[in-house]
């Protein structure tokens, strides 16, 4: 199994670490967990999403010792964006995560 904890989502899992984990990733500052992300007056640009959602992707397999795909076609279908903003992001992470 390896010298890994294993995770418990009640102690380990909650909005809180998954929203301070995209903030710390984000490569711009945001001045608010609703601040948007990504969108008309977006702080990231198309390819500066790309690069946010893969280096977000290896922090959240660190952290929680799971792998996600942040970028799918269940994302990309949803009729509000979940990379609008910080707190649409982790709530949808929160989703991923409960799967």
């Amino acid at each position: 199994m390896g010298n890994r904890p294993a995770v418990s989502t009640t102690n380990q899992i909650s909005l809180e670490k998954v929203r301070r984990v995209v903030i710390e990733t984000m490569p711009r500052p945001v001045s608010s967990a609703g601040e948007i992300i990504f969108g008309p007056e977006g702080v990231l640009d198309s390819l500066d999403l790309v690069n946010f959602l893969a280096d977000l992707e290896y922090r959240l397999g660190q952290e929680f010792d799971r792998e996600l795909v942040l970028a799918s076609e269940k994302a990309m279908s949803r009729s509000r964006s979940p990379f609008r903003d910080v707190n649409a992001l982790a709530g949808y992470i929160m989703e991923l995560l409960a799967v």
